[in-house]
């Protein structure tokens, strides 16, 4: 009897690490500074410390170009892909982060807010310390160094409150502003907060773009669905050794398991 719930298990495990085995982890950063008390400021010595490991271990970033030809088309990628996605587009992003992502052969994509380019980041109005976003000069060139950049609205709102005129704004108007000032195709977005709902996913579709970018709120997890990819939140005390689990091939379990905390909270609120 034992031998056989051995199996089983075994087996149960097997069918997991072959439905996801082959997913890309898309890991989601913030700011890159020593701010005491912001769990999503990750201090830069641990940023670089996490890029040393991806080099050192074979892992190859990507662009979401390359993640979105291989979901869609079954285009190969390299060894251990790997995408690293900056929400809100600090400046710090493009200091810290940048010259690091060069020195290594690295890209990334950072998702500025389309109204806040170049200001503080007031938007955050529940007492964070303020600090700069990227100009468009400092966005011009991080794109010039191979990086790419989404949508991530005019706003910030929270998308499934909006209005359905408003939430067409958002996302048009910030595709639009983006395109017409880098001279380039915003194909992608992320969902302020992860949050979205099927009325956001549509709207979304509508206003042109390929793909979108939760967290990991309502993501499906037992297949890929473009407009509402899941990504690994690094938050300011990222450990190492947990950093390796998220960029390994067992890192959905980490998307489950806030699934499964946020359910579990949920209930116990009612």
């Amino acid at each position: 009897m034992l031998l056989i719930s051995l199996l089983l298990l075994s087996m149960l495990f097997l069918g997991i690490y072959l439905k996801f085995h082959k997913r890309v982890p898309i890991l989601m950063y913030h700011r890159l500074a020593n701010v005491p008390g912001d769990r999503n400021a990750l201090p830069p010595d641990t940023f670089k410390e996490q890029l040393d490991y991806l080099s050192h271990n074979g892992f190859t970033t990507i662009t979401m170009q390359m993640l979105y030809d291989y979901y869609q088309h079954g285009k190969k990628l390299p060894a251990k892909p790997v995408l690293l996605t900056f929400d809100d587009g600090y400046e710090d992003n493009f200091s810290v982060a940048l010259p690091l992502l060069i020195e290594k052969q690295m890209v990334a994509t950072v998702f500025p807010i389309s109204a806040w380019i170049g200001k503080e980041n007031k938007w955050e109005n529940f007492n964070k310390k303020p600090t700069m976003t990227m100009d468009w000069a400092k966005l011009h060139q991080w794109k010039s160094a191979g990086m790419e950049i989404g949508s991530h609205t005019v706003n910030h709102p929270f998308l499934p409150q909006c209005s359905k005129k408003s939430l067409a704004i958002e996302l048009e108007q910030s595709k639009f502003f983006l395109e017409t000032e880098l001279k380039c195709t915003i194909d992608f977005i992320c969902y302020p907060y992860g949050s979205f709902n099927a009325e956001t996913i549509k709207a979304v579709n509508a206003s042109g773009y390929k793909a979108a970018f939760a967290i990991f709120d309502h993501v499906p997890l037992w297949q890929i669905d473009m407009f509402a990819l899941p990504r690994i939140p690094i938050p300011a005390r990222q450990s190492l050794a947990e950093f390796k689990l998220k960029v390994s091939s067992i890192h959905v379990i980490f998307i489950a398991l806030r699934q499964w905390e946020r359910i579990v909270k949920n209930w116990l609120r009612k």
